[in-house]
């Protein structure tokens, strides 16, 4: 895991600035703080901040060069099938010099090109370049789990995992998008392959880019969309739960193969519980376990993180923050990552890889269950309140009817959707409209970005063509909202030196995960047809249905049995302190803030002065609490304060 930036001339020549060149790169060295190398020509410049995993010899350094001299590679992930391709690769011919994945992946781009990814099972992101050829690749992994950034500035490609490291160098931080900004409140990140600059893009997941005769072309080589428009699997229940456990224990095996020491972490929900009971069949006892959690009710798990450690006797460790410490981190991580952070409890995960840090390197996440098996319950589980609202008919009495309707009212506002876009819109969002375009200043253009946005999502559900309306939200799930998720994790963990990885989203689960029949993600218990789902919701259906079979009695049945929560962060709470209002004040009512024009500048200081009780209330309400959206103002402008 490393942190990697470059320069692809897409002229004739190249005119590198070395010391602005280093001083990019070593703005990664949170990312890579083992090691550093460089490679500069006329053609391109690959550079490489080195955290050391797998052959921590001097041998592991990149960017690294084939035994022949004629590739080289910067590369930033796992490979964790690398030892069967190495005994495959020295059948075929090829010697190696160190034991690194790296010099693997090098080799087996050599040998098929960018077929070799199919035979890769890992997570990475990387420039490669071939001199027999004369072709560049830039790849980025399958789901996204490892990030690459790239612009085109003076007619060179530049690429890197940081963003801020691409606008260190061409010294452009003005070109902002204001489109992402309005995203950024509705879906907690930019559309597409759009970042918070308009010339700074995402190498989307799944991709490559392809670099011959100063030609770019992206092309795709991976989509799970295929998997889900296959035949569902007709086995039995039997059948799914073997598959589940056989792919699932595999992805843990390799997840566990490194040089340095690997924890886990453990929130106490069912999915990191679930790989931790996997880890403890391999490791036995006294493997790390991590869990993170504040003072007040309903803000922390460790009641359950504790017991799922007791049972599988895991080394658990608790940390825990306060306010003071809490903003400090948002401020230290937006500095980071040069963009936003999204969710607030990305600076938490940041504090708590900085503690992993003092006994181990990488740690494994229980991240991608939700998405593949259908977890979030109010959400998914509302495909079939969108199926009783086409068919009023199904009920028997006009009594149940509208019992029914007056909870879809309560929770929509409204009875009527056109089609299924329009009913996904509204439970997605994170910021309605209305308020959002109060939040924000004239300078948006409402009308245009809302239509811009609703051509991004139905453009996105058109792409499975599949006739199930909970499969195409499946397929959003992975294809946008785990993106977020993932680009976060990476962030906060590679900003605390820890290498984070995830078993869920091994692409064979993935693959496998969108055949199986959605009567096993979602199992109806009682339908009663009056409720909507966010009644409804593991109360009367089990989300993940499957899934929690499968290691049924691996866990603690307190465990097994638990409904889904978030990762709350006391927002609410905190912001009713003076010492916090005032510092959040003191930043979004600044002369900068306000000169910027970015945000309805009364509005924000109405929100800010309001003591009602939207500022109270438990952790079920902090995403919706004003304190939420103030929060993500703060970010906002902590972030344009900070590109000075």
């Amino acid at each position: 895991m490393c942190g990697i930036f470059g320069i692809i001339s897409l002229s004739k020549k190249i005119n590198i600035d070395k010391n602005n060149f280093q001083l990019s790169l070593n703005h990664m060295v949170h990312r890579g703080p083992d090691d550093s190398g460089s490679f500069m020509n006329e053609k391109f410049a690959f550079g490489h901040r080195r955290l050391s995993i797998i052959d921590l010899s001097k041998k592991g350094k990149q960017p690294m060069f084939s035994y022949d001299k004629s590739s080289i590679i910067t590369y930033n992930g796992e490979i964790y099938n690398y030892q069967e391709l190495k005994k495959f690769l020295i059948i075929k011919g090829f010697k190696f010099q160190n034991n690194t994945d790296t010099e693997v992946l090098l080799n087996g781009l050599i040998f098929e090109g960018p077929k070799f990814i199919d035979r890769c099972n890992g997570m990475f992101s990387f420039a490669y370049y071939n001199k027999k050829k004369n072709e560049f690749f830039l790849f980025r992994d399958r789901l996204g789990i490892k990030p690459l950034y790239y612009q085109i500035h003076n007619k060179n490609l530049i690429f890197s995992s940081n963003v801020k490291s691409i606008t260190l160098y061409t010294n452009n931080t003005s070109d902002i998008n204001y489109e992402s900004i309005s995203s950024y409140f509705s879906y907690r990140q930019p559309l597409k392959n759009n970042t918070f600059y308009k010339n700074i893009k995402s190498l989307e997941p799944g991709h490559f880019i392809k670099i011959k005769n100063s030609q770019l072309k992206i092309n795709k080589y991976w989509d799970q969309k295929k998997f889900f428009l296959n035949k569902k699997i007709s086995k039995s229940e039997d059948y799914f739960l073997e598959k589940i456990q056989n792919i699932l224990d595999s992805a843990v095996s390799y997840r566990l193969i490194s040089d340095v020491k690997v924890a886990s972490l453990l929130s106490g929900g069912l999915d990191s519980s679930l790989i931790a009971s996997i880890i403890n069949k391999k490791i036995h006892k006294n493997f790390l376990a991590y869990s993170i959690g504040y003072s007040y009710k309903d803000y922390n798990e460790f009641k359950y993180s504790k017991l799922v450690a007791k049972k599988l006797n895991m080394k658990h460790f608790t940390t825990s923050t306060n306010a003071e410490q809490y903003f400090d981190d948002v401020d230290e991580l937006i500095n980071l990552r040069g963009m936003p952070l999204t969710i607030p409890n990305e600076a938490s995960q940041y504090r708590l890889c900085k503690e992993i840090k003092k006994k181990a390197t990488v740690v494994l996440s229980g991240s991608g269950a939700d998405e593949l098996f259908c977890g979030y319950g109010r959400i998914f589980g509302s495909v079939e309140d969108y199926k009783k609202i086409k068919n009023l008919e199904i009920f028997k009495n006009k009594i149940e009817m509208n019992k029914f309707l007056k909870n879809v009212k309560s929770r929509y506002g409204t009875l009527k959707f056109n089609n299924y876009l329009d009913h996904f819109l509204n439970i997605y969002s994170y910021t309605k409209d209305d308020l959002k375009s109060k939040i924000l200043s004239n300078n948006f253009d409402h009308v245009k970005i809302k239509k811009n946005i609703r051509s991004f999502f139905e453009n996105l559900f058109k792409e499975n063509k599949s006739d199930s309306y909970l499969d195409k939200m499946q397929y959003f799930f992975q294809k946008f909202h785990l993106k977020g998720i993932l680009e976060r994790e990476d962030i906060s963990s590679m900003a605390g030196s820890i290498e984070l990885r995830v078993p869920f989203l091994d692409h064979r689960m993935v693959e496998f995960a969108a055949t199986i029949p959605n009567e096993f993600k979602i199992k109806q218990l009682n339908n009663n047809l009056s409720l909507t789902s966010d009644i409804s919701s593991e109360v009367l259906d089990t989300t993940k249905y499957i899934l929690r079979k499968s290691y049924k009695k691996n866990i603690p049945n307190q465990i097994h049995d638990r409904k889904k929560i978030g990762f709350p962060v006391p927002l609410h709470i905190w912001m009713n302190q003076k010492k916090i209002k005032d510092r959040v004040s003191d930043v979004l009512l600044s002369n900068d803030s306000k000169n910027r024009g970015i945000f309805n500048f009364n509005f924000i200081k109405k929100m800010l002065k309001d003591t009602s009780k939207e500022f109270e209330g438990s952790s079920k309400i902090y995403q919706s609490s004003a304190a939420n959206k103030i929060w993500m103002c703060y970010n906002l402008e902590r972030f344009f304060s900070q590109k000075k």
